[in-house]
């Protein structure tokens, strides 16, 4: 039996949803069971209220609501505020999207 390989968040459903061609560099899925076209965390285990079934990040559902709870919208971090014990890096940014036929609102 062949596997098929979804994503909440593929090249194809980001594409649509945005209505824009990307251009991502090759990588390699992260795990085989993934899609997702961004292989890099940047949340924290047991918070993405998607609760996707194959999602490596959800350990336990009542764990996520319990966490989304401790959320603060004015905090920099998706729960609860900055600690002492917290590293924040900054990432480099490039973007991937494809402007060969993309529409212009400057023509």
């Amino acid at each position: 039996m062949e596997l098929t390989v979804i994503g909440c968040m593929s090249k194809d459903i980001i594409e649509k949803a945005l209505e824009i061609k990307l251009n991502p560099p090759k990588i390699k899925n992260t795990r085989e069971e993934c899609n997702c076209l961004m292989g890099n965390d940047i949340g924290e285990y047991n918070t993405c209220m998607h609760l996707c079934k194959y999602c490596y990040a959800n350990a336990n559902k009542d764990l996520v609501i319990e966490n989304v709870k401790r959320h603060i919208e004015t905090s920099p971090l998706l729960i609860g505020n900055k600690e002492e014990k917290d590293k924040i890096s900054e990432a480099k940014q490039k973007s991937w999207i494809n402007n060969d036929n993309q529409l212009s609102l400057f023509l």
